[in-house]
């Protein structure tokens, strides 16, 4: 397990390195940065901004802008946002909680019933409402974030009113306090949250329907059906026990497209989180905290990957014997 640890360790600098280096090249391919001046600013502004491309270093070559960015990193500092005003640092650490919140529950809401309906899948394949259920899950699966997401808005929160549509807080509930502020965050969060929830569960049922269709098939469930055993407990306990490796391995993959899922669920609902501050960075063409977001970003999708891959060694004795 240390070799493990230690191997993903350096594949994550080497990740981290690699993503951080091709958006530096993309962010500054474009012509220009934030502060070029125009030829129609008076000399006063012109003046100006040439200050503060100094200040930010942008008069800089892109290559000593780049081994000054890298020299932070090692120092532990993300510099200062454009937009923003304030450090990279604390910028990143006022959104990535709030995207945690969101993507924390719909993980866990998504893996739990995308597993449940995959499996009840696999036992009844084949069957008239076992297809209507694949259909479902592939409609959801075939549609982007974004548009499940308008439709949800569209429904439960311009037609029934049952929700809001964008924010985190209710304005006169923003600096209470106790339950009425959680109750009121937690009404935020169901249509932003349902929706990635949602197309979690799509991927996940889909994939389990097919592991679990494989598991059905070998030796140990025809033993246990000879032994006498329930097919509820060949399903949830035999069947749900065999395919719980391939699906830790599964949620790994999972990581990267919620990152960029969450971003445009995000920006539908105006939730308040890493995502949507990502977008507005590069539309605003805020090097430092795209850099930064992106960063934290890829070290956090390497960490989760590697977690996923060590749950689905110690869920499989076999993967545990090869490692």
């Amino acid at each position: 397990m240390l070799r493990f640890a230690l191997e993903r360790a350096g594949q994550t600098v080497i990740v981290a390195l690699v993503v951080v280096t091709l958006a530096f090249a993309l962010i500054h391919a474009a012509p220009g940065d934030p502060f070029s001046p125009s030829p129609d600013d008076p000399p006063e502004l012109a003046v100006a901004r040439e200050r503060v491309r100094q200040t930010y270093g942008l008069d800089r070559p892109v290559v000593a802008q780049y081994g000054l960015m890298l020299a932070n990193f090692a120092r532990g500092r993300f510099g200062e946002s454009f937009s923003e005003a304030r450090p990279v640092g604390e910028v990143i650490a006022a959104v990535l909680p709030r995207t945690a919140l969101l993507m924390a529950p719909a993980l866990i809401i998504g893996v739990t019933f995308g597993t449940l309906v995959g499996t009840w899948q696999g036992r009844r394949a084949g069957r008239r409402r076992e297809r209507i259920v694949g259909v479902a899950t592939l409609a959801v699966l075939s549609m982007p974030e974004f548009l499940v997401g308008l439709l949800a808005s569209i429904v439960f929160a311009t037609r029934l009113n049952w929700l809001p549509a964008t924010g985190m807080q209710t304005a006169d509930l923003a600096n209470a306090g106790g339950l009425p502020a959680v109750a009121d965050v937690l009404r935020h969060l169901l249509l932003p949250g349902g929706t990635l929830a949602l197309a979690i569960a799509a991927m996940v049922a889909r994939y389990q329907r097919t592991s679990a269709i494989e598991a059905y098939g070998e030796e140990f469930v025809r033993a246990a059906r000879a032994k006498g055993v329930s097919e509820g407990r060949v399903a949830w306990v035999h069947v749900l026990r065999r395919t719980a490796g391939s699906l830790c391995a599964l949620i790994g993959l999972l990581l990267p497209a919620m990152v960029g899922g969450a971003a445009l669920v995000e920006s539908v609902f105006g939730w308040p989180g890493a995502g949507s501050t990502l977008l507005r960075a590069v539309s605003s063409r805020d090097y430092p905290l795209v850099i930064g977001l992106v960063l934290v970003g890829s070290v956090a999708v390497c960490i989760s990957s590697a977690l996923a891959d060590a749950a689905a060694q110690l869920a499989n004795p076999r993967a545990r014997v090869k490692a």
